[in-house]
């Protein structure tokens, strides 16, 4: 099981690296790896969702560069969250999603933003924030539902090809 979902993961960071710049507008992108993050606190069992917005936010934090721990931090509490609530939410149909992953986006911008301008002495006023939240977050509420349908399909395509391995738990 850690091995599919670690090449599962190779894929999307490969896609949020190599081919999401083709859909940039204005210079944003929509983040599949907070997506991701989002599905995995929904459907793993337990907090495993917890557990895998961590790792994915760490990996991302380790591959752009940047502050190591922004995005550890904001896709871990994302998985956290999901992972707490989903019994309590309904979160099946277009509709939930693209208003969960708008309110992710938000989250993850607020994060990102007080962390850099409490902890990192960012000099920023965030005015600029808001139109490219506004876009961030409606591509990721535009591109979630149809990454949900593929996850969704990749996994009982794998439930399918390997039927009583350990993936069951997912």
């Amino acid at each position: 099981m850690p091995f599919i979902l670690f090449l599962f993961s190779l894929i999307v960071f490969s896609a949020q690296s190599a081919f999401i710049g083709l859909f940039s507008f204005n210079g944003v992108t929509p983040d599949l790896i907070l997506i991701l993050a989002v599905y995995c606190g929904i459907n793993f069992q337990g907090n495993g969702g917890v557990g895998m917005g961590c790792a994915l936010g760490l990996a991302q934090d380790c591959l752009s560069g940047g502050v190591l721990g922004i995005n550890t931090l904001s896709k871990g509490l994302i998985g956290f969250f999901f992972s707490a609530l989903k019994n309590k939410i309904m979160v099946d149909g277009v509709i939930p999603i693209c208003f969960f992953l708008m309110l992710s986006s938000f989250f993850d911008v607020l994060v990102f933003y007080t962390v850099w301008s409490l902890l990192l002495k960012g000099e920023s006023s965030g005015v600029y924030l808001f139109p490219d939240f506004l876009i961030y977050a409606g591509y990721n509420a535009f591109a979630g539902p149809l990454l949900f349908f593929i996850f969704n399909r990749g996994k009982k395509w794998i439930m399918l090809k390997f039927p009583n391995q350990a993936l069951r738990p997912l």
